[in-house]
């Protein structure tokens, strides 16, 4: 979630019930939007339990068939229904559609990984969850503050997309009861082992107290931050690359209009801080791009960053080191104002050792360092190569008082390593289409229904 937080505290080992406030306390983002995940995790826990990973209710609105059934298949797309499913607890609504007109699916008819497969093929719902901030959503800024005035919270939206996987020539078809265990294999043998992360602070060499640490001792930065680490390309070791943000990736600006290099925002940030400098590393995005990373999350091409190369603060226009247009993975993003397009600033700098995509290598079971002493370790499964996922990330706090990072650290001292924070696909099967030159098409609804009462 790239929001504009001071840490994210929620961890369900904790079993925390509730955060109950105190009086005359000062009241800190991280404890409100603990109690918000304690409750989310408390409820979709609660509905998986009784529901199961994946269920319609049978019947609701009086729709016989449910939620997301497959209605038509033409060949080329298909229908489903509206209605709900619960997808390890969470609510998925749609009010119906077809698979090229899902409305976070931004699918392109001419790229062949979009298109529908002429063999036997599962449909599935993936399920996630999207931070949204004023700039994707303006509804939500209180414009009583000022057209250009400071946003204040943002929301967390449900994706649902609707994907297909080919069978293969293999006789086994899935039903409803082999079905999810299949699914989870076939995505587990692309996503598994995820890759894990360790960080710290360089510490002096040789035997220091707190008393007399050398000025180069541990984290040297001058505020409070919230780091996050991201994978850019995905893949293994060998191919997977990175960037990271000391203000979690909040640092956006909207974009107006793109002119070759130039790009023309609504704000050049609210100070020096939360602004652009020559030679900042951006990314653009958008609505599209975002909802494609997650389909797009082991494809080789990657969109890649832009180095600043000049800012005019009086047109508030910034000249990029490549025309975005000319890159050939999504020459399309930033064009189109209803896709809320915007530049991302990251931080890791155009000069520390980044590749021609603006990014930098994982090289894992090595120390590799940030800034201002912080430094992360990439690790993974002994026995297999670990994946990386396009979007994984990790969140880092540091603080100034203790000159650290906070991070859990084993009996012996060190750094464990962590599983990304995120972030977290749900996967439901919704059917098997087979095509038949005689009959059109078989379908085998794999939804699994629940009692439904009013």
């Amino acid at each position: 979630m790239q929001g504009d937080f001071s840490r994210v505290t929620f961890d369900p080992a904790q079993r925390f019930s509730a955060v109950l406030s105190q009086q005359g306390r000062v009241q800190l983002d991280s404890e409100i939007n603990e109690q918000t995940a304690i409750l989310l995790h408390y409820v979709r826990t609660l509905a998986a339990d009784l529901l199961g990973p994946a269920a319609y209710p049978s019947g609701a609105g009086g729709q016989s068939t449910g939620g997301f059934c497959l209605d038509t298949f033409e060949g080329d797309t298909f229908t489903v229904t509206p209605g709900r499913m619960y997808v390890d607890g969470i609510l998925c609504e749609c009010d119906g559609t077809d698979y090229w007109s899902q409305p976070d699916g931004f699918l392109d008819r001419e790229r062949e990984h979009d298109r529908l497969p002429t063999s036997p093929f599962l449909v599935y719902l993936r399920v996630w969850e999207r931070l949204v901030t004023a700039v994707e959503a303006p509804r939500i800024r209180e414009v009583a503050l000022g057209l250009h005035g400071p946003d204040t919270t943002v929301r967390t939206r449900v994706v649902w997309q609707l994907c297909h996987l080919t069978l293969g020539p293999e006789p086994f078809v899935p039903d409803m009861r082999t079905a999810p265990q299949f699914l989870r294999d076939r995505i587990n043998r692309r996503f598994r082992p995820r890759g894990l992360l360790s960080a710290r602070v360089r510490r002096p060499q040789g035997d220091s107290t707190p008393c007399d640490l050398s000025p180069e001792a541990g984290y040297r930065g001058p505020e409070n931050q919230l780091y996050r680490v991201e994978v850019h390309r995905g893949g293994t070791a060998e191919t997977a690359t990175f960037k990271w943000s000391r203000e979690n990736g909040s640092v956006t600006l909207p974009i107006r209009a793109v002119s070759g290099s130039t790009v023309e925002v609504e704000t050049l940030g609210r100070d020096d801080k939360l602004g652009l400098e020559i030679d900042d590393l951006v990314e653009i995005v958008d609505d599209a791009s975002v909802c494609r990373a997650a389909t797009d999350a082991w494809e080789e091409h990657c969109p890649r960053l832009y180095t600043v190369r000049e800012i005019d603060h009086v047109r508030r226009t910034v000249v990029l080191d490549q025309d975005p247009g000319e890159d050939p993975y999504q020459p399309a993003t930033g064009t189109i104002p209803g896709r809320h397009p915007l530049l991302r600033r990251w931080d890791h700098g155009a000069a520390n050792g980044t590749n021609d995509e603006g990014t930098r290598e994982i090289r894992e079971a090595e120390w590799l360092p940030l800034e201002d002493g912080i430094e992360v370790r990439f690790e993974g499964d002994v026995e297999r190569a670990p994946q990386y996922r396009r979007g994984d990330y990790w969140l880092i706090p540091v603080r100034v008082v203790t000159g650290d990072v906070e991070w859990p650290v084993g009996l012996d001292g060190r750094p464990q390593p962590k599983r990304p924070h995120g972030i977290d696909y749900h996967y439901a099967p919704l059917a098997v289409i087979e095509p038949d030159a005689t009959a059109g098409y078989q379908m085998v609804d794999l939804r699994v229904p629940f009692p439904h009462r009013r």
